[in-house]
């Protein structure tokens, strides 16, 4: 898709369809009706406010006497906000593709009220029209029609008073397109079908990746495992016909000898429960128990092509979680890579056990801090439903950086403790720790992070656990059905103001 800023008076642009953001004001509105109107040299025809007031859930399509012209609410001026600014846009350029127009002019928002540069809201605009226009539909055979008719966006200004800001505008559009289509990355990673992308196929398609992208990749496959001593990783896999990985992504954009970040995703492809087997409804999701890998995947197309100045390293421990002749079982107990044992309560417990040696791997980096993500727990959307993703973390300066971000990007995130009251829910009689807290189902997303807790070795370590928002049951204004993209634009964001 194409996406570029035109200079141009709005009478002058060539396009399908215009794109307006508009107040919930009715003052501002007939202003901005007779706005519309003067600026594209025509005449706006039938629409009052009763079929569109400007609410921040309103779009409607309306004509001129020879343009198209689609109006998308912002919301009372004296609550803008940026996620207002990102859900108004996608609620536009939705509503153009339900038409199946090709070109699309997009307002660019300005503000004072906002306090943000104009470079911040073109990038916030262009990842919002990517992500609302994502659709998976490889796989369709009966229905081959594109869901996605727009192939081309042009941002532009009503007022025509921003010319002397295209240079800053390109940079946010560039920005927001990478960011963007990271995101989108990630979201076709996490809807591939299992039988398509296991452990294997993972690590051929990122070594593909690392080649474009200019990052190296090795895949540490069952032999390099049993050298390594990564029980955890073989212990979960090996129910599996296909073998488990420990992929290693690096990207050296900072200072040669700076100390990189760790960024670790859980890349369980498909997870049954093992022996302690899911119930069979819903089980059809969870192929998209790999979702914190793809977040990796997507924060790697986001930070070399953006050229961060980090250093950065990705490890994805990928398994098959199955329950073959060979699985593990309940009570059985597992020497992990960092030489701890953990006794198995649970099968279903899988990804804090591989991401175990994901985490202790990453220690010997030495790196400035560690970020995992992960679909870790059920309990969490318990908790917290499917708005924010959990935090948990042994670092104050990290999480607010973290917590920060999430505001930023509204990929939210929320805190929960690290007492060690619950560090003490995991001991067990035989092994050094159980991978389930006792008793059973209490505290059960403190616990996973606790367990993790113990592999960092005092490392700054920052634990997300995205169950909650990385797959979606119904899709909103940008973000889909199924797989979200949840944490590329999050950590990003965090790389981002730390090393650009």
């Amino acid at each position: 898709m194409k996406i570029t800023f035109d200079k141009n008076p709005a009478n002058k642009i060539k396009t399908d369809a215009f794109v307006f953001l508009c107040y919930e004001d009715k003052n501002l509105f007939n202003a901005e009706l007779k706005h519309i109107a003067d600026s594209l040299n025509t005449e706006i025809l039938g629409i009052t406010l009763e079929d569109f007031s400007g609410k921040d859930t309103e779009v409607e399509l309306i004509y001129s006497n020879d343009k198209r012209i689609i109006l998308a609410g912002l919301g009372k001026k004296d609550e803008l906000t940026l996620e207002k600014v990102r859900k108004a846009c996608a609620r536009g350029v939705k509503k153009a593709n339900e038409y199946k127009i090709k070109k699309v002019a997009v307002e660019i928002v300005q503000d004072e009220s906002l306090k943000r540069t104009i470079d911040i809201i073109a990038k916030v605009q262009t990842e919002a029209c990517l992500m609302a226009l994502y659709a998976f539909d490889k796989y369709l055979t009966t229905n081959k029609e594109k869901k996605i008719k727009i192939d081309e966006i042009a941002f532009f200004s009503s007022t025509n008073n921003l010319k002397n800001f295209a240079k800053q505008i390109d940079d946010g559009i560039r920005r927001g397109s990478i960011i963007g289509k990271a995101v989108l990355c990630a979201r076709d990673f996490g809807n591939e079908p299992s039988n398509v992308l296991f452990p294997e196929e993972l690590a051929n398609r990122i070594k593909k990746l690392g080649k474009e992208r200019g990052y190296s990749v090795r895949a540490f496959g069952m032999n390099e495992l049993k050298k390594m001593g990564m029980g955890g990783i073989i212990g979960i896999g090996k129910g599996s016909k296909n073998d488990p990985y420990l992929i290693e992504m690096k990207y050296n954009g900072g200072k040669k000898g700076d100390a990189p970040v760790c960024v670790v995703g859980k890349g369980v492809t498909f997870d049954s429960g093992g022996i302690s087997i899911k119930p069979a409804a819903g089980m059809e999701a969870m192929k998209m128990d790999m979702c914190g890998s793809a977040a990796v995947i997507g924060i790697f197309e986001a930070v070399t092509q953006l050229k961060l100045k980090v250093n950065l390293v990705g490890l994805i421990p990928s398994v098959e979680n199955m329950p073959g002749g060979n699985a593990i079982k309940p009570g059985d107990i597992i020497k992990t890579y960092s030489g701890k044992t953990v006794e198995v309560g649970n099968t279903d417990a899988e990804g804090r056990v591989i991401l175990a040696d994901a985490i202790s791997y990453a220690t010997e980096f030495k790196p400035k801090c560690i970020i995992d993500l992960a679909t870790l727990t059920g309990a969490t959307v318990v908790a917290l439903g499917h708005f924010v993703t959990t935090a948990m973390s042994n670092n104050a300066e990290l999480t607010k950086d973290i917590l920060d971000a999430g505001q930023a990007t509204f990929e939210r995130v929320w805190e929960l403790p690290t007492w060690d009251e619950y560090d003490k829910l995991i001991d067990t009689d035989q092994a050094d720790m159980s991978n389930m807290g006792t008793p059973a189902r209490t505290a059960g997303t403190i616990v996973g992070g606790m367990f993790l807790k113990r592999f960092v070795n005092g490392y700054p370590w920052i634990h997300l656990d995205i169950a909650g928002t990385a797959m979606s049951n119904s899709a909103s204004e940008y973000t889909p059905k199924y797989a979200t993209g949840v944490g590329v634009r999050l950590v990003t964001h965090y790389l981002r103001k730390k090393y650009s």
